[in-house]
């Protein structure tokens, strides 16, 4: 019986300490606001990555989280809009729609990507081939080893675009997938020796 009690005491303690970091997480979200209000975008930024990096060492793979999560990438992004840096404004607000679909994302200054002429993978006739990878680093949250397949497309300079998730244990395992993958370089796709852009399908272990 005493047992019992001691497991139901800290698993009250437990939920308390992670309510509690939930509030501080959304503070930092609403001192990051402040900074785009002002127009203070490096230091926006600075404490968005901080914050990310935090999160992902400490996050529990449930909807708050989740949601917190994207909420915090999508603040990146309009960091990164704010200080001009136009594909990682792209990157990181389609990053955390992937994440979080009804995410509410800042006013944001550049425009969205044109959409790119796409040709499917069964009409290439040579697939896109990976001459640069970086492993992920795995997230502090996730236990032992996780797996995502993400989504991207390969443009024709052979840079990631468009990132997606297709699947994932976890979101900070999709996010360390991806953020992995936005470092890859590949030789494009080409369709009758003309290099093409073609969406990617890959699947990504974190150890």
């Amino acid at each position: 019986m005493r047992r019992t009690l001691t497991c139901i005491v800290l698993l009250l303690c437990a939920a308390g300490a992670f309510a509690d970091r939930l509030g501080d997480w959304r503070r930092d979200q609403t001192a990051i606001e402040a900074l785009l209000q002002q127009k203070r975008y490096a230091e926006a930024r600075k404490a968005s990555v901080k914050l990310t990096n935090h999160m992902l060492d400490r996050m529990a793979a449930d909807d708050d989280s989740g949601k917190l999560f994207a909420r915090t990438i999508a603040l990146r992004a309009a960091a990164e809009d704010g200080l001009g840096n136009v594909d990682d404004t792209n990157w990181y607000r389609q990053v955390a729609k992937a994440l979080d679909p009804q995410v509410t994302l800042p006013a944001m200054t550049t425009p969205l990507p044109a959409p790119m002429a796409i040709v499917l993978a069964m009409e290439v006739t040579e697939k896109p081939q990976v001459i640069h990878k970086r492993d992920p680093e795995r997230p502090g949250s996730v236990n032992g080893g996780a797996v995502a397949i993400v989504r991207v497309v390969i443009d024709v300079d052979g840079v990631v675009r468009q990132p997606g998730i297709v699947n994932s244990q976890v979101p900070a395992a999709s996010y360390a997938a991806l953020e992995a993958v936005k470092q890859w370089r590949f030789r494009p796709a080409k369709k009758d020796g003309k290099a093409v852009a073609t969406p990617f399908n890959m699947t990504i272990a974190i150890h």
